[in-house]
């Protein structure tokens, strides 16, 4: 949490995932608020390289700065 904390003190995005698989980037991810989040489901997982897809979209467009983003495969 403390590191959370300072990254979202200097304004950049913290990312969150769920349980993380080995599959394919999601064509179909998009990236939430923690507010917009679907319930926690250990049945419900994402790929690491959907996160990391998010993560460099993030990188080049911000959209979620200062805030807690989670990124979903839909």
């Amino acid at each position: 949490m403390e590191a959370d904390n300072a990254v979202l003190a200097a304004g950049g995005t913290v990312f969150h995932a769920g349980v993380l698989d080995d599959g394919p980037e999601s064509t179909n991810r998009r990236t939430v608020g923690l507010e917009a989040a679907p319930p926690f489901d250990l049945r419900a997982t994402v790929s690491r390289e959907t996160v990391a897809a998010a993560m460099l979209d993030e990188a080049e467009v911000p959209r979620s700065s200062g805030t807690v983003a989670l990124p979903l495969a839909v």
